[in-house]
This record gives structure tokens, C-alpha cells and sequence, in this order.
């Protein structure tokens, strides 16, 4: 089968319509990874009837958080934020983490962490996304998903970006229970015995996780952990102060899981221009958001999504 790309191989796995609107999934097989067998589903949304090769706007890519997949952006009626940007008239793309989604769950599925998500996969869809569409997209990121791209600008592993957003994404929060001495290492050890984690059994969402994503998480905050690359142990938080590409840092008053002033904290550590929005009554929303409304249903339709696509506006071109 002929390759989508010149870059890499990359198959266009299904060709969908769903309502008015067209689905095109890409499985990007980028052979960067020391496992070979990585490939990441890739979506490509927009209205149905548009002729092949044209225009469809500035192109946005999606990262959903831990123990979901792009139906967090999309449900399968065709609603949410990627249908919002759609009508917006972005070029919507839809990225899934290894074992999630249409992504097939690599060989080496159980030591997938953020750093080689980072390092290895996020570069790759950014340079096919440029190769189709012509421009380089803006990345979006919700908790774990901005973890991701935050890990990729601090590493140097994404380049050539206009802007990214991050919702609800935070690094710095000390988890108590990991403060214990010892308490990190167990629970490390727990998880690889496990090997990973199963969202429908712990009631929080459609996915499995992988350890070492997990593990990547308990060691930035245990005892003495901090934000690194753990394959080489550099830190990523003087690379996050010295990053200039423009952020908008969003944070929900409700948020109980990343709660507003670690998230806060993260955003104004960075070094690049920022803008930060607080969902919340006291910055004139109608309630107090929490981690996941943030952009799931109604109120977020009607109050957060339009905030979003104003921001994204001013950096398409």
C-alpha cells in the first residue's frame, strides 16, 4: 500500500462520514521509537463534501488527557470542541497516545512514558500535519495531553509551533501520600508488577494506561522528585522558563484533580508570552469549572469553547 506521506510510512486506515462531517484516520508509523511497532492514530476532521486539497484553515491538533481518547474532543454523534473548531473553520486534528483510541497498543506498550511520547511521536504528526496542510499547527492539550506538549517544547523536541494551549496541565502539585519516604518507590513497584492500570476498573475512563506513564507521574511527585527527562535526567523546568512560543494556560476554579493554583503556577513559571484564563464565577463564568466540564458540555459549549477559538484565531494564518 502506497504511504500517505514521504516522510514516513503512514496509512490511512478508514475514511469515515459522520453526520456532516468527515473522518479521516491516519496511523503514522514513524520507526523514531526504539520499538519499531509504534504507530499513532491521527484524525483528521472536517465537513464532509470538501475536495481533496483544499483549504481547510489553520490547522489545530487535539491531545486528550489520561484514560480517554479522542472522544473526549468528538463524540460519536459528532459533538464537542473538534466540531466547534470544524464550524469555526479549522483544520481539526485528532492525536491518541499508544494503545488508545485507533492507536494500536505497541510491543513495548507496558514502558511507554511521556518522554518518548514527546520525543519521538509528537514531532513526527507535527511535521506530517505541515506536510498536508502547508502550515504547522497549534497543539492543545488537556491535563496529561498538555503534559505532553509541554514535556515536548521543554525538551526541544517540538519546533516551528505558533501557540499551544493547556487545560487544567499542571507538574508541580506534591502529592502527600507520595512524600513518605519509601511511599514512591512501593508504589512504582506495584505498577510495573501490574504492568498497567485499567481506567473502566478504577472508574475513570475508557483507557488503560501503561506503568511507565504512571511511573513517570509517581516519580515527579514523590519525595525529591521533580520534572525531568528521565531517559537523561535533565530537568525540564529552566527549558520551560527560557520557551518563547505563546501559551494560553487554562485553569478551572472546580478543578479538584489538577486543582487552579498548581496549574496557575505551572503557567506563570513559563517563560514565553502567556495568557491565563480562570474558569470560574469570580472571573465571570457561570460556575466554578472542574476538570472535566472545562470542555465537555453545554456551559463549556456556550462559555469556554468560544474563548478558545477567539485565541486560536489571532495565530492563524
Amino acid at each position: 500500500m502506497k504511504s500517505s506521506s514521504s516522510l514516513f510510512p503512514v496509512t490511512l486506515a478508514r475514511a469515515d462520514i459522520l453526520g456532516d462531517l468527515s473522518e479521516d484516520i491516519y496511523l503514522v508509523k514513524h520507526n523514531r521509537d526504539p520499538d519499531p511497532s509504534v504507530q499513532i492514530a491521527l484524525s483528521r476532521i472536517g465537513l464532509a463534501g470538501k475536495e481533496q486539497g483544499e483549504d481547510r484553515g489553520f490547522p489545530v491538533v487535539l491531545v486528550h488527557g489520561s484514560f480517554t481518547n479522542k472522544g473526549f474532543w468528538l463524540s460519536a454523534k459528532g459533538r464537542g470542541m473538534a466540531r466547534f473548531l470544524v464550524d469555526k473553520g479549522f483544520d481539526v486534528w485528532l492525536y491518541e497516545h499508544r494503545g488508545h483510541g485507533q492507536s494500536p497498543r505497541n510491543d513495548d506498550y507496558q514502558k511507554n512514558t511521556v518522554e518518548r511520547y514527546a520525543r519521538f511521536d509528537v514531532p513526527a504528526v507535527h511535521e506530517f500535519i505541515h506536510e498536508q496542510s502547508g502550515r504547522y499547527p497549534a497543539w492543545l492539550g488537556h491535563s496529561l495531553g498538555g503534559t505532553i506538549i509541554a514535556t515536548a517544547i521543554s525538551g526541544g523536541f517540538l519546533t516551528s509551533l505558533p501557540a499551544f494551549a493547556m487545560f487544567g496541565t499542571q507538574v508541580v502539585r506534591p502529592n502527600m501520600a507520595l512524600q513518605v519516604p519509601l511511599a514512591g518507590p512501593i508504589a512504582r513497584a506495584l505498577v510495573s508488577f501490574r504492568k498497567e492500570l485499567d481506567g473502566r476498573q478504577m472508574k475513570i475512563g475508557p483507557e488503560n494506561e501503561p506503568a511507565g506513564v504512571i511511573n513517570e507521574y509517581l516519580a515527579r511527585h514523590s519525595l525529591l522528585g521533580r520534572w525531568k527527562l528521565p531517559s537523561t535526567g535533565e530537568a525540564l523546568l529552566p527549558k520551560w522558563k527560557e520557551a518563547t512560543v505563546p501559551l494560553l494556560g487554562v485553569s478551572a476554579a472546580g478543578d479538584t484533580t489538577d486543582p487552579a493554583k498548581y496549574c496557575q503556577r505551572f503557567y506563570r513559571m513559563y517563560g514565553g508570552p502567556k495568557e491565563e484564563l480562570l474558569l470560574g464565577v469570580e472571573s465571570g463564568f457561570s460556575k466554578d469549572f472542574a476538570h472535566i466540564d472545562m470542555l465537555i458540555g453545554e456551559d463549556a459549549e456556550r462559555e469556554v469553547w468560544p474563548r478558545v477559538s477567539n485565541w486560536l484565531g489571532a495565530y492563524a494564518s
